[in-house]
């Protein structure tokens, strides 16, 4: 019986143990979290096997980087030597966790339509703290200057594009490229050429940090405050970081043309939609696709899930978006 009791005191103290340093460090949902993005939950569309026998793979590409998990898989057409426009994908994950990986039909998808795409690792959170991943996102796209004869890219051609957490820093790259005072409170600069991004394509992205502790469900918001305090380093970080991370708030005329979607359930749209009306407020052209609820539940990543009409709907139309921005902008 005494031992009995000891075992149950074991465990007792144990699941307190947990409790407490979820409480009091981000690291346990850190870890929680990362193990739930180990599978992505990306999908096939019809004639994918046409699709990936048209498109080159080039895995674990490095680009040089003051950080972690520096790689990146390579995504173009076999059809023709280049230069293709090229796609600049960051993954998403909640800061802490997702892959590369993640993006691969998706990216082999875009290959097949005639682009170039780089699906980039960064150094996830807690072990690489923000701005670290804005930072690697620069070192990629300036090793993507020097690797442009390689692999042929058209590095007056760029979209920056992300998903979820990825989307959100692909938005703050793309002001912080098109505003020097934004770069300047970032203490970071930018590094592409004036008007080389042409466009950006940004899935289900929580691009309005301060929104984070206005989450009505207490798990959720629990769960996010902890991916954020990992991000940013500290328990108080919607104090710090918050108003400069909102991208809606740093945005200026200058921002490169967005196409902007997020699914109807469970995911970021009222921030989408705020972040594309900050946008239009500018004069910034932008295109968004939110799905109504009458058309079918669509939740958070939706777009990877390319078996789906909903998906493959958000494809042709974030293609078609790309097509003509980039005729236009040669034609000008």
């Amino acid at each position: 019986m005494r031992g009995k009791r000891l075992v149950l005191a074991a465990v007792a103290a144990c699941i307190l143990a947990a409790v407490l340093l979820a409480v009091l460090t981000p690291y346990p949902v850190s870890a929680l979290t990362r193990l739930l993005f180990q599978k992505s939950p990306a999908t096939e569309p019809p004639g994918f096997s046409q699709m990936w026998e048209a498109v080159r793979v080039t895995a674990d590409a490095i680009y040089p980087s003051l950080h972690a998990d520096n790689t990146a898989d390579i995504y173009t057409p076999k059809e023709r030597s280049g230069p293709w426009p090229v796609v600049l994908w960051v993954h998403g994950g909640a800061y802490v966790g997702g892959d590369k990986g993640d993006v691969a039909i998706y990216a082999t998808a875009l290959a097949s339509r005639g682009y170039a795409v780089v699906a980039m690792n960064y150094c996830r959170a807690p072990e690489g703290r923000y701005p670290g991943p804005l930072v690697q996102i620069g070192e990629a796209l300036r090793w993507m200057v020097d690797a442009a004869g390689i692999y042929g890219f058209d590095m007056e051609q760029v979209i920056l594009a992300g998903d979820s957490a990825g989307a959100h820093m692909a938005a703050q790259v793309a002001a912080l490229e098109t505003s020097a005072d934004y770069a300047a409170a970032l203490g970071l600069e930018p590094v592409t050429e004036p008007g080389s991004i042409r466009a950006v394509l940004l899935f289900c992205g929580p691009y309005d940090v301060e929104q984070v502790a206005d989450i009505e469900h207490p798990l959720l918001r629990f769960f996010m405050d902890r991916a954020a305090w990992a991000y940013f380093g500290i328990s108080d970080w919607a104090e710090v970081y918050a108003e400069e991370a909102t991208v809606a708030r740093h945005v200026t005329a200058g921002f490169p043309p967005a196409f902007i979607s997020d699914g109807n359930s469970g995911s970021f749209e009222t921030q989408g939609r705020v972040l594309a009306a900050a946008l239009e407020g500018k004069g910034v052209r932008v295109e968004t696709h939110f799905i109504p609820l009458e058309a079918g539940t669509a939740g958070h990543e939706y777009q990877f899930l390319l078996d789906d009409p909903l998906a493959q709907e958000a494809f042709e139309k974030a293609v078609a978006f790309l097509a003509e921005i980039l005729s236009s902008s040669q034609a000008s």
